[in-house]
């Protein structure tokens, strides 16, 4: 009896909780009580500051609608290269006396993009009461002559103007170019778009490779017989086919070539596929 009262004893002292353990326990608890209490009050003045900031900020929106301090009075452009601000002033359709944020900026950057020269544009407010409008333009690379025309074109073969005569000495004018369709401000047709391309192909090539002449006249009505002109020199060049793998080569020669044509006139036919044995000097006295 006396062994059975000792087991008890013993199973009642392995059940039994300590007291400090019992006390940690209740700190824990009460430690996540106070954490979860405290959440809650952070997330409850959180709420009460954004509702404060969003009445803020309803009365901010509701001044600028309503006063007239932020109706438009003007447009703020500056001249480009090419464009003038009066340009794009005319064509935009700004509502003056009417709330900066009732503006049509979509309809207004659609009316900036429509000038040929426009390339990308950033029309946006510019508070408190102006529109601002800035831009990148197009920059002319090549003049094709066309019937009686005269057709300022990008490198990338947008027409940006069109004029009757050759106002833009300072860029090279390429005759033979059969131009199918074009409109002022697109790309010429694709069939006129691969002697283009061919064109400016060439010309980048003479630029990277550093060809020390600058070329003002370019003939494309024959395929094969490219002509060229060259500032400094009279003579006739004929070139030859432009083949994209072999321009460098043959600027690189015909430099060379050159040199030793100071202060000459005549005609220089280098087309030949061989052209390495088989380029021919014609003097003209």
């Amino acid at each position: 009896m006396a062994k059975s009262t000792q087991n008890l004893k013993d199973t009642n002292q392995k059940n039994k909780t300590p007291t400090k353990q019992v006390g940690a326990l209740s700190r824990q608890k009460k430690y996540k009580d106070d954490k979860l209490i405290e959440e809650k009050e952070q997330k409850s003045s959180h709420k009460i500051i954004l509702f404060f900031l969003f009445l803020v900020l309803f009365g901010l929106m509701m001044g600028i609608i309503f006063s007239p301090t932020f109706n438009v009075t003007g447009i703020v452009v500056e001249d480009g290269e090419n464009v003038k601000s009066a340009e794009i002033s005319n064509i935009v359709n700004v509502k003056l006396g009417e709330n900066i944020l009732k503006q049509d900026y979509s309809k207004m950057k659609s009316e900036v993009m429509s000038l040929p020269y426009i390339e990308s544009a950033v029309v946006k407010p510019l508070f408190p009461n102006k529109v601002s409008i800035t831009y990148e333009e197009r920059k002319p690379y090549i003049i094709l002559k066309y019937l009686e025309s005269f057709f300022v074109m990008d490198k990338q073969g947008y027409l940006l103007e069109i004029t009757k005569e050759n106002n833009r000495a300072d860029l090279p004018i390429v005759y033979g170019v059969e131009i199918d369709s074009y409109t002022l401000g697109e790309k010429i047709g694709d069939t006129s778009r691969i002697k283009y391309q061919n064109i400016v192909t060439l010309l980048d090539v003479a630029e990277s490779s550093h060809f020390p002449y600058e070329i003002y006249e370019i003939n494309y009505e024959s395929i094969r017989e490219v002509k060229l002109w060259v500032k400094g020199f009279d003579i006739d060049i004929i070139y030859g086919e432009i083949n994209k793998n072999s321009i460098s080569d043959r600027l690189n020669y015909l430099s060379q070539i050159l040199e030793n044509l100071k202060n000459k006139k005549g005609k220089l036919n280098m087309s030949s596929e061989n052209y390495l044995e088989k380029t021919i000097f014609t003097e003209i006295h």
